[in-house]
């Protein structure tokens, strides 16, 4: 209940802020909801940097609260008339605080295996902790994801106690001010903000392909597609909102700042908004074009050193605080730097040296367009028809001059970085991805999505900006019910959000009981080595993520004398089998004798190691070296490594029922 009392307060807190700035400024008061949040969460950021991440958090939350103490002195008859007036700040309030509420009551847990390797178990870390994980022992490196996200759930969890459902919602929160942002019209046009934020809001849906009576869960997890999304097109809706006019227009450089944060290859995306911005004040202004370029690079430049210095600092911190890993920015297995990777791929799209794997990744790529589901009416192709369509009506609304032509500069310039970064993910295919993972186009959909609901969320800003006369407002209107009227026939997924999908969690229980009972006789800095036969890996994350020690990786093939690991491969959870029966498991097995898993734990510093399901094998051929034995069927236990010379290598540290004496 604490947990939702603060998401709501600090929910409020940020609405009347965006008020009394709105009445101070003269803005649309559904622009400040955005920029205020990310504030917020940089603050924290650079708290954290020198280790003071809480501090950040009450520094960044107090300053909230000054602002809202101040305007209710100050302004306070003007702010609740922004208040109450402006549609999209309500719907922010509204949609948010709706989701706070039926995510507490339903609770909904992690369930994909990336929030379990990096993006429920990072903010997580952040949480307990109180430090970037980076500076922290963990299952989790260094450079594997950013921290975009966890600054964001921490600060709606500032008090230790970690909850997945208030990590969601905290989510939730910011992608409901990037679409207030989009939403940002005058008052006027207050049914023109709601159709805005309701055709948006459906987005995530509309451009995917959820399996009839599968669990959509869009709003519902820590994954940071849905933020990249809503920042990458918030950005730019707030860009357009603010009219790239005045002190205001340099609010949006808090938005793209965050956005870089967010995942690796925002860095790209944080350029290409750049890029963006760049184009429509040099393109859309009422002035000569030749006479806008240097004014348009003057205002884009700054914040395109703001976008890069973030990214720089990220990777300058993890250097910092873990130099014994390797934290730099690379891709594939042979550790090509981005730069050696781009300039190899357009070698190879020009023609030289070009390989067959890649020309057949073109050809996939290339029939991928139009076959591959991205959205409710097909393939890549009929999601570009869809977010053609919203630009001619966005034109069609808009005045003539430089409405039109802010629409007209907005999709071309949209439409070339999609092709710029379509041509990207092919080249990382070709580098960052096995041969059988690379020809199935792995991810194709995940990859693609977040700029297609970005580029649609863009065109549906300036038809709302556009609705101020009879026919805009009729275009407007027109595409927002057809958009809300393929989700509703189409899209409703069985199982949303808003339902119970209890009977999901199940392995997910039953993994927490146990290693709730385990830890406490593990400190973070414990290395533990993780065996669960049959396991296909789900068991090996859920650990990851529950355990309070480090879940160290197993290996692959065969090690079946000491010292000779020719056939030993990196991997990393097991299923242990003898060297006559290597197919026992559906999946990976290693096989492996009680001696060289002995000299792999020592190898590789293992403290513990976590028994979660035995089998005849382990019951035959390992029992010796374990205290008590191993039986076929027995409760998970935690055993001490006390190394391969002592007498019982294995003691008993804790059992399911609790921790040994």
């Amino acid at each position: 209940m604490l947990q939702l009392a603060w998401g709501l307060c600090l929910t409020a807190l940020l609405g009347w802020d965006s008020a009394v700035l709105a009445a101070k400024f003269r803005r649309p008061a559904a622009v400040f909801p955005l920029p205020l949040l990310c504030a917020a969460a940089l603050l924290v950021y650079i708290s954290a940097l020198p280790g003071f991440l809480r501090a950040g958090v009450f520094v960044g939350v107090g300053a909230l609260g000054a602002l809202a103490v101040w305007g209710a002195v100050r302004l306070g008859r003007e702010s609740v008339r922004q208040l109450t007036e402006s549609s999209g700040l309500m719907l922010f309030l509204g949609g948010a605080a709706l989701l706070w509420v039926v995510l507490f009551c339903l609770q909904p847990m992690f369930f994909q295996w990336d929030e379990f390797t990096a993006w429920g178990l990072a903010p997580k870390m952040v949480v307990q902790n109180g430090c970037l994980y980076p500076a922290q022992p963990g299952n989790l490196k260094a450079s594997f994801t950013y921290p975009a996200t966890s600054m964001v759930t921490v600060l709606f969890q500032p008090f230790a106690r970690w909850s997945e459902w208030g990590c969601m919602a905290a989510l939730d929160t910011l992608a409901m001010a990037c679409l207030a942002a989009a939403s940002a019209l005058p008052n006027k046009r207050r049914m023109a903000g709601i159709a805005v934020f309701a055709a948006g809001f459906v987005l995530p849906y509309f451009f995917a392909d959820t399996p009839a009576g599968s669990y959509a869960a869009q709003y519902a997890n820590a994954m940071a597609d849905l933020p990249l999304f809503l920042l990458f097109g918030g950005s730019l809706c707030l860009y357009y909102a603010l009219g790239g006019q005045g002190r205001a227009y340099w609010l949006t450089v808090l938005p793209l700042m965050l956005l870089t944060l967010t995942k690796d290859i925002c860095f790209a995306y944080g350029l290409m908004a750049v890029f963006l911005i760049g184009l429509d004040l040099w393109w859309a202004g009422d002035a000569p074009a030749r006479k806008r370029f240097l004014p348009a690079v003057a205002k884009a430049l700054p914040l395109a050193v703001a976008v890069a210095a973030v990214f720089v600092s990220w990777g300058r911190y993890t250097a910092a605080v873990t130099p014994l890993q390797e934290t730099a920015a690379s891709v594939g297995s042979e550790g090509l730097s981005y730069g050696a990777v781009l300039l190899g791929g357009v070698r190879q799209l020009l023609g030289i040296g070009r390989e067959e794997k890649f020309a057949a990744l073109m050809s996939l790529m290339f029939r991928a367009f139009f076959t591959r589901r991205v959205c409710l009416l097909g393939g890549g192709a009929a999601a570009v028809g869809c977010i053609t369509l919203a630009a001619a009506a966005a034109w069609f609304g808009a005045e003539k001059g430089a409405a039109r032509r802010r629409v007209v500069t907005a999709y071309l310039g949209l439409a070339f970085c999609f092709a710029a970064l379509y041509l990207f993910h092919l080249i990382l295919y070709y580098y960052n991805f096995g041969e059988s993972e690379a020809l199935a186009l792995k991810g194709y959909d995940r990859y693609l999505t977040p700029y297609y609901q970005a580029w649609m969320l863009v065109m549906l800003a300036l038809l709302g900006q556009g609705a101020g006369s009879r026919r805009g407002a009729g275009a407007l209107c027109a595409v927002s019910l057809a958009v809300l009227g393929i989700f509703a026939g189409r899209g409703i997924p069985a199982a949303g959000f808003w339902s119970d999908a209890s009977s999901r969690y199940t392995l997910r229980q039953d993994v927490q009981t146990k290693a709730a009972a385990l830890n406490p006789a593990l400190q973070p800095g414990d290395r533990v080595l993780v065996i669960s036969q049959g396991d296909d890996a789900t068991r090996w994350y859920y650990y990851r993520y529950e355990l309070t020690g480090t879940v160290a990786d197993g290996f692959s093939g065969r090690y079946t004398e000491v010292g000779d690991t020719s056939q030993r491969e990196k991997g990393d959870f097991m299923n242990l089998v003898s060297p006559d029966n290597e197919s026992l498991y559906a999946g990976d097995c290693t096989v492996c004798t009680p001696e060289t898993l002995m000299a792999y734990m020592q190898e590789t510093g293992c403290d513990y190691l976590l028994l979660d399901r035995s089998d005849g094998y382990l019951a035959q051929a390992f029992s010796p070296y374990f205290e008590g034995g191993l039986q076929d069927s027995m409760p998970a236990t935690l055993y001490r490594f006390a190394g391969c010379d002592a007498a019982v290598p294995f003691t008993v540290a804790a059992q399911e029922s609790g921790v040994a004496g």
